[in-house]
């Protein structure tokens, strides 16, 4: 009994929505066949594009009776031919059915398909009906084009969307109402309604451009869908101010149908592909950044082991070589025999150094006990600048007192570090200048007086790959600056320009 309720209440529906679109159709082209074959043909055919087979009977039932009901008013007009071509849609959209599939570019073009078959095949029987193929044939397509794709939108927002139910949990639920771009798209409505009717009619073809504007307007906020309400809302407007509906107005109206609804529904095709695509890149990005803060963590956490198991290693060898040294010296007091032990001692001393270098430059606990800033200050008292004839300044800006995340605050840290090392290796500088700003990105300068290189011969050394690495691991940008001194005796060094952004 429900079933039966839900069919009854379903043809109902469809049938007052198929009358009224006929209606609409007749007072518009003025001939009852046609308007037949204009909006509520493209209307049946939407639907069943969009309902179980086994529904079909439904959509069929209420064209059939309209068909009726318009034979029992007019017995002088002749339906046997729109009946025909219901008949005949039965098997195209059968077949086209099978591809209606996959995602909102293939459903359109399937439509598109089945509108172009349909049409031709009105085309002809317009033809033997002794109408003009052409206007047969642009009056099927015209409606088609408008009226399939809303029952698209009306099938993917109504049945295709997770509604919430109505419950007394919504209560304290923002409601979020997008009423601007409503509001301005009455606003251009209302205006084009205003030149259309009030402006010289030698101006009426130039506001199509401007119904051009509310549907990128739509379609930019709202892709294909908002291009295609724009297109549906225009055609109202131009129907509307139609003032003279002669055969040559009405298929410069229906041309211009055709050509907004094309033209509207692929610029938002476009815009939503973009848009899709520009959010899977975002996605993508975000999934690797997150990737590698994962990948730097696990490299420190690497770096962490190996210098800890080389500090407890090497520290309890180097202890335990310099005790039998101690032995060997109390047993034996002989000048030589101290002196090895001397030797011996020294060496055990220097490798202890040069192993709590190394396991510095591995893992620079620095950083877990003072802030960046003295971290890096500390680098220049590590690598003793002074002592190279080196002058530094240090330039640290954080006005907002941003807290960097560990990651950023290691990758500044290695390219100080290694930037550094290259100076005081490689360049012979006499000054050099750091500079940390960090606002809504970070950027580090490095800059030296030194004798400079060519970096397309050089970049490949010196450590710079490796920094090249670390900015590129952050998404961030590399330059690099530098000027000969042979070349420029007056304006020499180099200078590295880093930008990264804040995670």
């Amino acid at each position: 009994m429900t079933s039966l309720l839900t069919f009854l209440y379903s043809g109902f529906i469809l049938f007052c929505a198929y009358f009224s679109l006929w209606a609409i159709s007749d007072y518009l082209l003025e001939n009852t066949l046609m308007a037949l074959l204009f909006l509520p043909f493209a209307f049946r055919l939407g639907v069943n594009l969009h309902m179980p087979k086994v529904f079909w009977w439904v959509s069929y039932g209420a064209e059939f009776s309209v068909l009726g009901l318009l034979i029992y008013a007019s017995q002088d007009e002749y339906y046997l031919s729109p009946g025909i071509l219901a008949l005949i849609s039965v098997p195209i959209t059968l077949v086209i059915k099978e591809y209606y599939q996959g995602n909102e570019i293939r459903k359109l073009i399937v439509q598109s398909g089945l509108a172009l078959v349909m049409s031709f095949m009105n085309g002809l029987v317009g033809a033997i009906l002794s109408f003009s193929f052409f206007y047969t044939f642009l009056v099927s397509f015209t409606g088609m084009l408008l009226i399939m794709p809303a029952c698209f939108l009306v099938d993917e927002y109504l049945f295709k969307r997770s509604w919430i139910p109505l419950t007394a949990r919504l209560v304290h639920k923002p409601i979020s109402l997008r009423a601007k771009h409503i509001l301005i798209y009455i606003l251009l409505f209302l205006l084009n309604i205003f030149i259309q009717i009030y402006t010289p009619e030698e101006f009426h073809r130039f506001t199509l451009f401007f119904l051009a504007v509310p549907i990128i307007l739509l379609a930019y906020s709202y892709g294909w869908q908002g291009a295609l309400l724009g297109t549906l809302l225009n055609s109202i407007a131009l129907t509307a101010t139609m003032g003279n509906f002669s055969s040559g107005a009405l298929t410069d109206l229906l041309l211009s149908l055709s050509a907004q609804t094309i033209t509207g529904i692929f610029l938002g095709l476009a815009i939503q592909r973009q848009r899709d695509l520009n959010q899977s890149l975002s996605t993508e990005l975000n999934r690797n950044r997150h990737l590698t803060r994962k990948l730097i963590n696990t490299e420190e956490a690497i770096r962490q082991d190996i210098s800890r198991e080389l500090h407890d290693e090497i520290g309890q060898n180097i202890t335990a070589i310099r005790m039998q040294a101690s032995i060997i010296k109390r047993l034996e007091h002989s000048p030589k025999i101290a002196q090895v032990v001397g030797m011996i001692e020294q060496l055990s001393l220097n490798i202890y150094d040069t192993t709590k270098g190394l396991l510095n430059r591995i893992r620079p606990k620095m950083l877990d006990d003072v802030s960046l800033q003295q971290a890096i200050q500390n680098l220049f008292l590590e690598l003793d600048l002074k002592t190279h004839g080196i002058s530094t300044a240090l330039s640290w800006e954080n006005k907002d007192n941003v807290k960097l995340e560990h990651i950023q605050e290691i990758t500044l840290y290695r390219l100080c570090q290694e930037g550094l090392n290259n100076i005081v290796k490689h360049s012979a500088a006499t000054t050099l200048s750091l500079s940390i700003i960090i606002r809504k990105d970070i950027q580090l300068i490095i800059q030296d007086n030194g004798k400079g290189f060519d970096p397309t011969k050089v970049k490949q050394g010196f450590g710079l790959k490796g920094m090249q690495e670390r900015v590129d691991i952050l998404c961030g940008t590399f330059q690099l600056i530098s000027c000969e001194q042979r070349i420029s005796p007056k304006q020499h060094g180099t200078t590295i320009k880093i930008t990264l952004p804040r995670i």
